[in-house]
């Protein structure tokens, strides 16, 4: 956190970069105020102010729930990361500071925008997500472009160390068989991966009522009634497979489990599907070259109705 002396006490505010799923708090000591009233806007305008009180001269505010919500859901592949001003106002004093917020969260000991090795698959639409200090840069792949992929020396890994120019390697698949999934993981970076088709499960499930109904064919038996479910519909559930992955892309797709944004390619449209990952359990052995197995759900399917 950054800390300051102002008119209004000593303030403890957010690093110039957060993540908007982390606690971000701003602590007022030595305030003199009864109340402070906090605003949180993007650049684009979007704002949501609240008021905190002020105990024993001190005031804590967790602005992470307010920074969740200024992000556009419907259009959160394309926003991940938001320039945030904040004012602070106590009485006649007012502090402002700026900040970006990235969708996402980190956790203690993981290394944020760091190098890395992308698994290319050529035959499918398919970018690398760069963050560049205010946003983040999807750069379309080559295997001849080695990427730099940190703007700042010291923040989020390897702390009070310098360090060398970190860069993605990047190598080429050309596989075509397959489901090609994108999804948002927690340090809010797009990935993407070309998974192998497992076994498709469908659960049918009637809807509406059981009709009563007199039917007579086309030669004129009578059947007098019978019963007719008024609907179905249909859960169709995938499973998925990465077969022989290393350590390093494994714990990359893992972040599939926790992602509610997972988008699946069509490739006759061109076009991507939401989806949803089906809850499970995963175990993880201690190897060199390992299975990594998932189940998606898609949209659910409505026949005829009567």
């Amino acid at each position: 956190m950054r800390t300051t002396s102002h008119a209004i006490g000593t303030i403890y505010y957010p690093d110039e970069i957060c993540f908007a799923f982390n606690p971000t708090y701003i602590k007022i000591t030595g305030c003199s105020s009864t109340s402070v009233t906090t605003t949180v806007a993007t650049t684009a305008g979007k704002s949501h102010q609240q008021i905190s009180m002020v105990y024993s001269n001190t005031c804590v505010i967790n602005i992470a729930r307010t920074l969740q919500l200024l992000f556009d859901t419907y259009n959160i592949v394309n926003a991940r990361a938001l320039g945030i001003n904040v004012s602070v106002q106590a009485g006649s004093s007012t502090f402002g500071f700026h900040t970006v917020a990235i969708w996402g969260n980190i956790a203690p000991g993981e290394v944020f925008n760091g190098a890395r090795t992308v698994r290319w698959f050529m035959n499918y639409p398919m970018t690398i997500s760069i963050f560049t200090g205010d946003a983040f840069e999807e750069k379309p792949l080559s295997l001849s472009v080695r990427y730099d992929t940190s703007p700042w020396d010291y923040t989020f890994d390897h702390t009070f160390r310098a360090r060398l120019t970190e860069e993605i390697d990047v190598v080429g698949d050309e596989r075509k068989d397959g489901l090609f999934l994108r999804w948002i993981d927690r340090h809010g970076m797009l990935q993407f991966w070309l998974f192998e088709k497992g076994v498709k499960e469908i659960k049918n499930d009637d809807s509406g009522n059981e009709l009563t109904m007199n039917y007579v064919d086309q030669s004129g038996n009578s059947f007098r009634s019978i019963k007719r479910q008024q609907s179905f519909f249909s859960t169709n559930t995938q499973y998925l497979c990465a077969t022989n992955v290393n350590a390093e892309e494994y714990t990359m797709l893992e972040s599939i489990l926790t992602s509610p944004v997972i988008d699946l390619y069509h490739p006759d449209s061109a076009g991507w599907e939401p989806v949803i990952i089906v809850n499970t359990t995963t175990k993880r052995d201690v190897k060199v070259l390992q299975d990594f197995e998932c189940r998606i759900a898609l949209p659910n399917v409505n026949a005829q109705s009567l």
